[in-house]
C-alpha cells in the first residue's frame, strides 16, 4: 500500500479536502460560512471551531482512503491579533503522518481574512498581541 496524498483548496469561502490512494478517493467540503453562522448562534470561539473542523476533516478523508490507527498533524498559525479579534489568520500544515507514514500534502498553506473592524488604537497597538502558536495533535 503506498503512502495517501491529500489536496487542500478553497473556492467561493470553502474549504475542499481530498485524499486520494491506490484508487480510492474521499472528497469533503467545510462550508465556512454556515460554520460562522452556527458560531455566531451558539455564541462560540469562530477560529477554534474551525480549526477542529478542518482537523476532523482531514482525519475522515484520510481514514477513508487508509486504514491507520495513529494519524498525527503538526501545524503552525499565526493571527494579526488576539485570536477573537483578528483579520488576517494563517494555518500551515508542516506535517501529516500516518501510522509513522509521512503524507504527501498539497496546500499546506490556508489563509482566513475578513473585515477588520478594529479600532486605530487596537490595529497601532496589536503587534504586542499577535499570536504565533505551534500545534501537535493526534487525531
Amino acid at each position: 500500500m503506498s503512502a495517501p496524498i491529500i489536496k487542500i483548496t478553497s473556492e467561493k469561502g470553502n474549504l475542499r479536502i481530498v485524499s486520494k490512494n491506490d484508487g480510492k478517493v474521499s472528497v469533503k467540503v467545510i462550508l465556512l460560512k454556515l460554520i460562522l453562522g452556527y458560531c455566531w448562534w451558539a455564541n462560540i470561539p469562530v477560529v477554534e471551531t474551525i480549526f477542529t473542523a478542518v482537523e476532523e476533516t482531514i482525519k475522515n478523508t484520510i481514514k477513508e482512503v487508509y486504514d491507520c490507527n495513529d494519524l498525527t498533524i503538526d501545524y503552525d498559525y499565526r493571527a494579526n491579533d488576539l485570536l477573537g479579534d483578528a483579520s488576517k489568520i494563517e494555518m500551515f500544515i508542516n506535517s501529516l503522518t500516518a501510522d509513522g507514514m509521512e503524507i504527501e500534502v498539497t496546500g499546506r498553506y490556508i489563509a482566513f481574512t475578513g473585515d477588520d473592524n478594529r479600532t486605530f488604537w487596537q490595529k497601532s497597538t496589536a503587534f504586542r498581541r499577535k499570536v504565533h502558536e505551534n500545534v501537535l495533535k493526534n487525531l
